[in-house]
């Protein structure tokens, strides 16, 4: 799951050595958990096409950054738990006529969350496809034949899939052609440099003609500047996220009180 890794993350985290399990898991017992959602639009447009929904904890100091506790919910199994949450709290969004990125971690794609997503459309009367579902494709290569069967059985359920952290190469197009996924977000390496640098120019462009012939649509995340944000449509990138699009504001914010 990366509901915390936007691009730019809080400076000054909390301590290594803080008890991470069982903050968990008073946060979710006391409801201190909150969706922040951030614009991703059409590069050639502006149009705002989805939020990205981040998560946060709240502290009496400030909100962490799922960022700061996320290896430990997944080392400690509490990850499942937090993924059913912010599941069905992005489903009550998309059932208001918000589209939303909802970010998972491969260690809750099983058939217990296959039910929940199923059972709360029904409930909210959602369109599924205004629910896209990301993956890391690090993790999800790791077991494809499993996680795999996760990905077709929602498509088929209507919701889209994005693979996020996608770089052009030899394990990314192997997915493309075997998983049925409707977006690619590049890795935020692709941007580093990219005005200055011919080789990001060469890699980006490749990486694009790749997703496009596999008939995905290409999002850039960690749009960081101007600049950067005019190269992407001549590159042929297609949706852009990030800091010049606008901050993560909270979801009553940015969507209204009615969700």
């Amino acid at each position: 799951m990366s509901q915390g890794r936007e691009s730019r993350q809080s400076e000054g985290g909390e301590a290594r050595s803080l008890d991470w399990p069982s903050r968990i898991e008073k946060a979710l017992e006391r409801g201190l958990f909150v969706l922040h959602g951030q614009r991703i639009v059409d590069v050639v447009s502006g149009a705002t096409m989805r939020h990205e929904l981040f998560l946060r904890m709240v502290s009496r100091e400030r909100l962490i950054p799922a960022g700061e506790f996320v290896m430990a919910a997944e080392e400690f199994g509490s990850i499942r738990e937090i993924d059913r949450w912010v599941v069905g709290r992005a489903i009550e969004i998309a059932a208001t006529g918000h589209p939303v990125d909802v970010n998972l971690s491969v260690r809750s794609t099983g058939d217990d969350m296959l039910a929940l997503i199923r059972g709360l459309i029904a409930q909210a009367e959602a369109d599924p496809q205004d629910l896209v579902f990301e993956l890391g494709e690090e993790q999800l290569a790791a077991a494809m034949d499993t996680h795999g069967k996760f990905v077709r059985a929602l498509r088929d359920l209507g919701c889209r899939i994005a693979l996020d952290g996608f770089v052009e190469g030899r394990r990314g197009a192997s997915m493309l052609n075997k998983l049925p996924i409707d977006y690619v977000k590049l890795d935020r390496s692709a941007l580093t440099d990219l005005a200055a640098d011919r080789g990001k120019h060469r890699a980006l462009t490749s990486a694009v003609l790749q997703a496009h012939w596999s008939g995905q649509r290409v999002i850039a995340q960690g749009v960081e500047d101007l600049v950067t944000l005019q190269l992407l449509e001549g590159l042929g990138v297609d949706e852009a996220q990030g800091y010049v699009l606008g901050a993560p504001e909270s979801v009553e914010s940015l969507l209204g009180a009615t969700v």
